[in-house]
């Protein structure tokens, strides 16, 4: 008995290590929007536009980092440089010539503020 509580114990701190990771892969912030809002907002934004072309899917390979905002993005507003923002990368066909455009999002508007251009 001894034996299964001890297996069973360190069992439970496996899922809950495990599980905890998961969670905060996925979440920003608790303020921001998670990974999977954010990176439906940029898809939205792109497919607005006509570029999701290159895409290889709808947002199932796409990226999220913490960026500070400066003048190499396209802003939609100036008021934004100098801030942090979401970065929303998505993953191009490698025969594509083109890359889809990097969106920026703001995390306490859920807006899109900008955007880099693929190459």
């Amino acid at each position: 008995m001894k034996r299964f509580v001890s297996a069973y114990g360190r069992m439970m701190i496996a899922v809950l290590v495990l599980g905890g990771c998961a969670d905060e892969q996925r979440i920003v912030n608790e303020n921001e929007p998670a990974g999977d809002e954010a990176i439906a907002i940029a898809w939205a934004y792109v497919t607005a536009r006509n570029w999701q072309g290159p895409a290889i899917d709808a947002g199932a390979s796409a990226e999220v980092h913490r960026v500070t905002v400066d003048d190499g993005y396209e802003l939609l507003d100036d008021a934004y440089t100098g801030t942090e923002a979401l970065a929303v990368s998505f993953e191009a066909d490698p025969n594509s010539s083109v890359d889809v455009p990097t969106i920026l999002v703001a995390p306490e508007s859920n807006t899109v503020v900008g955007y880099v251009p693929g190459e």
